[in-house]
């Protein structure tokens, strides 16, 4: 028997099993399930001169819901639309803008405004992308009360 511990079977045999070990260890955890909304912008006239395309996400000091201001809209009217496909996948967050336009003369807007009331505390990778007009943005948000960030959308 005391043969066995120091056959080369045993030192394979335990080493595969330390193996196992570490890497049910390491494993990440599991992300959850998908979550989507879709949200309907309100559009609006912003009294900036920067016709930069950006997102601005903020979290209100008294820790009310994230607001996602989205920026630089070019030859929009209020008769269009802009709506987000938003999916959390556990900390990760995709959003995909959606933009309709409108023929009937109206008055042109900028800037369309969202509440993100479903994002709890916490640090999310976001990954925002304009697929119509081919423009992306990846970034770390923290939602935090008073926590406020722009990022520029690249080509």
């Amino acid at each position: 028997m005391s043969g066995f511990f120091h056959s080369t079977e045993f030192y394979v045999i335990a080493s595969m099993a330390a193996a196992a070990v570490v890497g049910l260890c390491v494993r990440p955890p599991s992300r959850g399930e998908a979550i989507e909304r879709l949200l309907a912008g309100t559009l609006c006239r912003s009294d900036s001169n920067d016709p930069e395309p950006r997102v601005t996400i903020s979290c209100p000091e008294d820790g009310g819901p994230v607001l996602l201001t989205r920026s630089g809209l070019a030859g929009l009217t209020s008769a269009g639309a802009v709506s987000l496909a938003v999916t959390v996948t556990g900390t990760d967050v995709a959003i995909e803008e959606r933009i309709t336009g409108a023929t009937s003369p109206s008055e042109p807007v900028d800037t369309a405004l969202f509440t993100l009331d479903f994002l709890r505390p916490g640090r999310y990778h976001v990954r925002y992308n304009s697929s119509s007009l081919g423009l992306f943005s990846a970034f770390t948000l923290s939602v935090r009360p008073g926590a406020s960030l722009t990022r520029p959308l690249r080509q």
